[in-house]
């Protein structure tokens, strides 16, 4: 499951091509990011930062401000010191499909990003079987994107919302990355 989460993240794009890669012909991209995971709402109450790494495919047709972006991604998180009495890890693996619109233009391109995915939600525990659940979730936030010779650069933050059965898990990854 996690090997198809991740082939499928790898059909995702990190960001989209800048003008001068759109005028080139390149309508898909591909990226990579990664950076801190930061929890929000109950789920900051027990687990502390942690790392996300994404892997991104998209699609902006030419001449287009909006286009499509495929995303798999990888959390890790901790437990605050006063619930980790299992040695439990909170792990969040995703797979969203997104809606992103960048302002057209050359140089630093600002760009919203939303859409909707399945994420995995499992439980590391030492000594203990894994727990783990499939639920369903939104995402939305923003970034830019800074070209350079041949690829851009990018930075991005997002607000993941996840519908679990008791409480709802909500984090916010806040990554760099390069796309192509």
């Amino acid at each position: 499951m996690i090997k198809s989460t991740m082939a499928l993240a790898a059909a995702a794009v990190a960001i989209f091509a800048s003008t001068s890669a759109a005028q080139s012909g390149r309508p898909i991209t591909l990226g990579i990011s990664a950076g801190a995971a930061i929890p929000a709402g109950d789920f900051a109450d027990v687990a502390n930062t942690g790392f996300n790494g994404t892997v991104s495919l998209g699609f902006q047709p030419f001449r287009s401000s909006i286009g499509l972006r495929v995303d798999g991604m990888y959390n890790k998180f901790s437990l605050k010191d006063e619930f980790d009495a299992a040695d439990t890890d909170p792990t969040i693996i995703g797979a969203n499909a997104n809606l992103v619109f960048s302002l057209p233009g050359q140089g630093i391109r600002p760009y919203l990003i939303g859409g909707g995915g399945i994420y995995g939600l499992k439980n590391d525990r030492e000594n203990i079987d894994d727990s783990y659940q499939t639920e369903p979730g939104i995402n939305g936030g923003i970034g830019a994107a800074f070209p350079l010779s041949g690829f851009n650069t990018f930075i991005e933050a997002r607000f993941h919302h996840i519908f679990s059965e008791g409480s709802s898990v909500q984090f916010i990854p806040v990554t760099f990355g390069i796309s192509f």
